[in-house]
């Protein structure tokens, strides 16, 4: 049976990934700071609900909603049709929901209850969750490997195409450092700065690993024009 497939929209991406993103999968997109991992995440849901009409969720720890539509806007990324579909929900929102469910729990299974449900109200098939590291120090892991273990099984039972976003430490390359939850990942997209010169540094972006797809393996060079994320073959240098 061929696997149905989500685009990300990201022109000359989705070629190397054979179509797109599996259905129902659950995807790390992982950078250091500065690589735009957020932006190309929710780039992905913008474009699938302006485009097809899907109905898509991010979840952003992090920041609040009016920062991140802010920064958003300044990418040109502001079509009102596509936020027809595309639900974006912070902590503060969260935390109020949290609050109205009046029920006993930590907090990790109070924020899977209140997201299941959203979910399943909105007919949610696509799904960020930025980030993970915020998802940690919120959650309180005890037995981080157990925890994340848990974590990725729910976002599955869900039955949506998930991204989590994933910090990586700031010196790391686009070529070295893997998450360490990566083993529970079904995919990962790992983004990174690469310098060209000594005056040049290069946005690279590579799909690492994405079961049921055959893909490319090797760096492109990932640009930002015309409010779409593209990628051509990385230039070698550095």
């Amino acid at each position: 049976m061929a696997v149905r497939r989500i685009k990300t929209y990201v022109r000359g991406f989705d070629d190397a990934l054979s179509g797109g993103l599996p259905e129902g999968y659950v995807t790390l997109v992982s950078g250091a700071p500065g690589t735009m991992k957020s932006s190309f995440a929710f780039s992905v849901l913008y474009q699938n609900a302006l485009q097809e009409g899907r109905k898509s969720a991010y979840f952003t720890l992090e920041q609040s909603k009016d920062i991140l539509l802010e920064h958003m806007g300044e990418l040109g990324l502001t079509e009102e049709k596509a936020f027809k579909h595309l639900m974006i929900l912070d902590m503060g929102t969260v935390r109020k929901n949290l609050n109205f469910l009046q029920a006993r729990g930590t907090w990790i299974e109070l924020f899977k209850m209140y997201a299941s449900n959203f979910m399943k109200a909105e007919n949610i098939s696509l799904l960020v969750l930025d980030s993970m590291d915020v998802m940690e120090t919120m959650a309180k892991f005890t037995d981080r490997r157990t925890d994340l273990y848990y974590l990725f099984e729910w976002l599955r039972d869900l039955g949506t195409t998930s991204l989590i976003v994933s910090e990586s430490p700031a010196d790391a390359p686009v070529t070295g450092h893997v998450p360490e939850e990566a083993y529970l990942a079904d995919g990962i997209i790992q983004l990174g700065l690469h310098p060209t010169s000594d005056l040049y540094v290069q946005r690279r972006v590579r799909c690492v690993k994405m079961r049921s797809t055959k893909h490319e393996t090797g760096y492109y060079a990932l640009a930002f024009d015309e409010g779409k994320f593209e990628v051509t073959r990385a230039v070698s240098g550095g």
